[in-house]
Parts: C-alpha cells; sequence; structure tokens
C-alpha cells in the first residue's frame, strides 16, 4: 500500500506548511489512509539552490545516523533528488524521482543490507537498519556521472531544483484513540507531533533562538528513546558488533530514567510544549 499523494494536510496546527531552518526546508503533514497502516505521511521540500540546501550532509535538518527498532521509514521521491547514508558501512545513496544510485558498490553479504527501491519507486528502510537523511548538494560528485548529467538535464531548476518527497512510518502500534491536546499517538509511534516538536526544536538550536541547556539535551533524547529509536556510535567497527547500538541505547535510557527522577516531564508533554512554544509562537 502507498500514498496516493493526493491525500489532505492535517488539521491545523499540525498540518503545516511549517517552513523551517532559515527557509531551507518545509514540511507538510498529511492524512494517512486506513490501508497504509502509518503513524505519520509528511511531504517534506528542500529549498533548491538555498545556502543550507548547498550544506548536504552538513545541512542543519539531516539528523545523526541512527536506527528505529520498531517502525520503518519509507519514501519516495517527487522532485528533486535526496541522499541517504545507510548500514554499518555507511553506503551513500542518491535517489531520484526515477532511480536509485549507490555511491560505492556494496560488499556482499551486507547485514542489514542497503535498502533498496521497488517497483513503484518506494525505498523502505526496515527496523534495525542505520540510515539518515540528507540534501544533495549542487557540489556532489552525483552530479558530475554520467547518470547524474543526464537526470539534470531533466530537472527545471537543474541540480538546484527543489527536492519534494513523502515519507511515511509504520506500522501504526497505537490502537487506542489519540492522547494530549494535540491529537498526538506518541509515544510510542513516531507520528506528526513526534516530527515537528523535534525539528522545531533543532531548527530553534540551530539558528540560536534556543540555546542548548542540559535540560533540553535531556528531553530531546527522552523523544528519541520513547520512540525506539537509538543513535550509533563507531557505526563501522565491526568488531564492537551490537555494543554499536547498545552501548547508545543503554546511555539514552539511563538519561531518561535521571530525567524522570528529576521530575522532567512527560514525553508528551515536551513534544506539545515544543510545539506550543517553539514552533507555533514563531508563527
Amino acid at each position: 500500500m502507498y500514498p496516493s499523494q493526493k491525500e489532505p494536510l492535517l488539521p491545523a496546527p499540525l498540518g503545516g506548511p511549517h517552513v523551517l531552518f532559515n527557509g531551507s526546508f518545509t514540511i507538510e503533514f498529511l492524512q494517512p489512509s486506513p490501508e497504509l497502516n502509518a503513524s505519520v505521511l509528511m511531504r517534506a521540500t528542500y529549498k533548491g539552490g538555498h545556502e543550507l540546501t548547498k550544506l548536504g550532509k552538513k545541512h542543519p535538518q539531516a539528523p545523526p545516523l541512527h536506527i528505529h527498532f520498531s517502525q520503518s521509514e519509507s519514501f519516495f521521491v517527487e522532485a528533486g533528488a535526496i541522499g541517504t547514508t545507510t548500514t554499518y558501512d555507511l553506503v551513500d545513496t542518491v535517489h531520484t524521482t526515477s532511480a536509485a544510485y549507490n555511491q560505492v558498490v556494496p560488499r556482499q553479504g551486507l547485514v542489514p543490507p542497503v535498502p533498496s527501491r521497488d517497483t513503484n519507486g518506494a525505498t523502505a528502510i526496515h527496523p534495525w537498519t542505520p540510515h539518515n537523511f540528507w540534501p544533495v548538494a549542487p557540489t556532489h560528485p552525483f552530479w558530475s556521472t554520467s547518470e547524474g548529467q543526464e537526470y539534470e538535464k531533466t530537472l527545471p531548476n537543474g541540480r538546484n531544483t527543489d527536492t519534494v518527497l513523502l515519507i511515511w512510518g509504520f506500522p501504526k502500534n497505537s490502537t487506542g484513540p489519540p492522547t494530549g491536546t494535540l491529537a498526538t499517538d506518541f509515544p510510542p509511534d513516531m507520528d506528526a507531533a513526534f516530527f515537528l516538536a523535534l525539528l522545531g526544536l533543532v531548527d530553534a538550536i540551530s539558528s540560536k533562538r534556543v540555546t542548548m541547556t542540559a535540560s533540553l539535551f535531556a528531553k530531546l533524547f527522552s523523544m528519541q528513546t520513547v520512540s525506539d529509536s537509538s543513535m550509533l556510535m563507531a557505526p563501522t567497527a565491526w568488531w564492537l558488533g551490537p555494543l554499536r547500538w547498545w552501548v547508545p541505547w543503554t546511555a539514552q535510557v539511563t538519561l531518561e530514567r535521571v530525567r524522570k527522577l528529576l521530575g522532567g516531564d512527560n514525553p508528551l508533554v515536551v513534544v506539545e510544549d515544543a510545539i506550543q512554544n517553539v514552533v507555533l509562537k514563531r508563527q
């Protein structure tokens, strides 16, 4: 089951569009159909030619390499090109509207494997697969390849064309009614409120509207932990095996326990406060 690309926006305040990162990134939250079994469906747009988009992997929106234990993320590209880094080998892939191009040849027997594009043009990043997303900078080597040069000719503004992609998280694990004033099912599912709060906080920190403090750091990791997601350390150090995720995960869980002992807010309250005070007040 795939999005129809005609789904309506969620009601305000979640639906958007929400313009973040100095106008370089816009996120809209759509209503997933029940058949999609998704906790979130979003349309993300990277502004082509923007100074932050030109940073590629260093764009402030690009997350650290991480894994999800419970949910997959699927996406397909509606316009432009998006990059992913996946697996413990850190394989970079450039995804266009018509194909996916691994920037190196993945080694045989790689576990988990590099996510592959299906016949419908969608790519699923399954649980336990290390990954992150980043805009393809106009200076990226892909544009110098024969495939990149041919693809660039099809784009209205060449390599500076806006990149638009649909992303959805599944399965939807929460079966009860939404909880909270912003109709969120988070936690445990990654939903619109989760992503809006997380992106809003990262945007505020990167633009220096909000100062990173120990309390804010703990809140960010709280959202990461209760969504069953973990950062990774030394991903290419194969001899560490599962310690690459187990050590960060244990640190996250310990931090969350300490935060609660010190009277920290429920993660749901953290999410709703972030939306109200960081995203909506700015609008």
